[in-house]
């Protein structure tokens, strides 16, 4: 399947201050599907997806349109 985004130039210009070099539009797509598919998996086992600081503390849900439509389904199909 090949998918066409366009990315706007701020976005990725941000993104790639914060990583410090040059980064591929193409790269950051394929870095956020693995990540939605890693939580994608994570909520159908049940699971939160959490960001925290490096002491545990101050804990962030991770929260979209995706991963909660699979926590409905999953507490749907524990009801029936």
């Amino acid at each position: 399947m090949e998918v066409r985004l366009n990315v706007d130039d701020d976005f990725l210009r941000n993104i790639q201050d914060t990583i410090g070099g040059p980064v591929k539009a193409a790269d950051v797509l394929r870095d956020a599907l693995t990540l939605l598919n890693w939580a994608v998996a994570e909520a159908a086992s049940g699971r939160v997806v959490l960001s925290a600081t490096n002491t545990g503390k101050d804990l962030h849900r991770l929260v979209m349109p995706t991963l909660s439509k699979i926590e409905t389904r999953a507490r749907q199909s524990v009801e029936a």
